[in-house]
């Protein structure tokens, strides 16, 4: 096997011609290693919540944890991204259903591809609507669709970049994965499945299992920032 190199074979003197290639699979894909990892299950702790249309809660990940699962899987120098042509802001229009009230909204949209050597490109479009007419406004926007675009070429890889998270999915649906959430954050924060429990039932007065979307998605609000702000305290500090 020549691992995917051309080698050269002399017939009588004459020229040398290449001969056929003996295809190593690791060449012309990923790793056994890459594999694994992107087939497992993603870590439901690096999940965020939102709330959105019609009061349901949707789940997402960040453009960091994103970017950050990519560093992991593929390596810090085993993949990149580029934009392709301008980001574009555009301007539209939507019809209130109730009211049938004729809004004006503006928008930014980008377009991303994500290359990983072994694999096809990844190619997808982000979207970010202006919600306010500042220059802030307008720079979140801006970034905001790149981001957007990025995450979703991303996600052409599989399950560690949050593919089954797109998509309508009505809130009982989403319950079972905020309450397992609610589990790993307390773990990460030393405390056992059942300790979780008992202070989500002294907190709210009812059983984890029992606890509605709205509340469930506060209770992870509140766990996260509390997280985070243990993590920045034992950050060590510049002298």
């Amino acid at each position: 096997m020549n691992n995917g190199t051309t080698a050269l074979v002399s017939r009588n003197g004459s020229h040398p011609e290449p001969a056929a290639n003996e295809v190593d699979l690791l060449w012309d894909g990923f790793t056994p290693a890459v594999t694994q990892k992107l087939g497992e299950p993603l870590d439901e702790g690096l999940v965020s919540y939102r709330k959105g249309r019609k009061g349901r809660t949707f789940a997402y990940l960040e453009g960091r944890t994103a970017i950050d699962q990519a560093n992991r899987i593929f390596g810090f120098g085993g993949w990149g991204w580029e934009l392709l042509g301008d980001v574009t802001l555009r301007e539209s229009e939507s019809v209130d259903q109730k009211t049938g009230e004729t809004r004006r909204f503006r928008a930014y949209s980008a377009t991303v591809r994500v290359a990983v050597p072994g694999s096809s490109p990844r190619t997808d479009v982000g979207f970010h609507a202006v919600t306010e007419e500042t220059v802030e406004g307008h720079e979140t926007a801006f970034k905001g669709c790149v981001t957007d675009a990025l995450k979703r070429a991303l996600r052409g890889y599989g399950e560690q970049f949050g593919n089954s998270l797109y998509g309508d999915g009505a809130p009982g649906d989403v319950a079972p994965a905020l309450r397992r959430t609610i589990v790993s954050l307390g773990r990460k924060q030393g405390f056992e499945e059942g300790q979780v429990r008992e202070a989500v039932r002294s907190r709210t007065g009812q059983d984890l299992d029992e606890v509605p979307v709205s509340e469930l998605t506060s209770l992870l609000e509140a766990m996260a920032r509390k997280l985070q702000s243990s993590e920045a305290e034992e950050e060590p500090k510049a002298a």
